[in-house]
């Protein structure tokens, strides 16, 4: 079986997968060793598979140390399983890298646009080659939030819902109806702008924040909140 650990910028995500089956998922709320520790009694771990965001973390690499159990970490260089990938830059998060590996492992013949809606949105785009066409990177709904309460001098910081009204006739209405909607319109407007040049892309959406889409759009979209891991579980 194999440990997959995905750190992300707000909280880290822990998975069992057992030959491509997902057995066992959870966000860590406790210490790394507390958690390899419970983690081993129920499931016997051949290695574990690893994207960080955060680049290096203490507390994980000293629990891995005890362990001692075989470790592969995911960076911008990992070839992927399913096709070549080309045009990939020097620096690729981790965790994008690991987003596009499970996306071509459900289609490795169509363009494709993964949707990573986390503490920021990224939209990664490539070629049905494989080749990348490019990518985007822009604030999620909680940052925002944040962005507007740290540069106004009355605006409050409030943390993100998964609804708000379209519009609203107070300030926490308001603020969430900005952030969500303006988020979720940025996504839907993206996938609009880039179908309309790629007809046959295949839209992967996953992370933190999901945005209904509407009817009207008509090329192929995929809402996959596993996206990372199985990507990680692929190498």
């Amino acid at each position: 079986m194999k440990l997959l650990i995905d750190i992300g910028n707000t909280s880290a995500k822990l998975a069992i997968s057992d030959n491509g089956k997902f057995v066992h998922y959870e966000r860590l709320s406790e210490s790394w060793l507390e958690a390899f520790l419970r983690l081993i009694r129920n499931f016997y771990i051949d290695e574990v598979v690893i994207s960080s965001v955060a680049g290096a973390d203490e507390s994980l690499d000293r629990a891995l140390k005890i362990m001692n159990f075989p470790v592969k970490r995911i960076a911008w260089n990992t070839p992927c399983p399913f096709k070549e990938i080309k045009g990939i830059p020097e620096g690729y998060g981790a965790d994008r890298i690991a987003a596009d590996f499970g996306a071509f492992a459900q289609d490795a013949t169509s363009p494709i646009m993964v949707i990573d809606a986390g503490t920021c949105i990224t939209y990664d785009i490539f070629a049905a080659d494989g080749e990348v066409i490019g990518g985007v990177i822009s604030p999620g709904v909680q940052l925002r939030l944040q962005a507007m309460h740290d540069h106004t001098a009355l605006l409050p910081l409030i943390k993100a819902e998964p609804y708000a009204p379209l519009h609203a006739m107070n300030t926490k209405g308001c603020l969430l109806a900005g952030a969500i909607y303006g988020a979720r319109f940025e996504v839907i407007g993206y996938i609009r702008e880039i179908s309309q040049l790629y007809p046959d892309i295949h839209v992967f959406l996953t992370g933190g924040n999901y945005f209904p889409i509407p009817e009207d759009i008509k090329c192929k979209v995929t809402h996959d909140p596993f996206l990372v891991l199985k990507g990680l579980d692929s190498i």
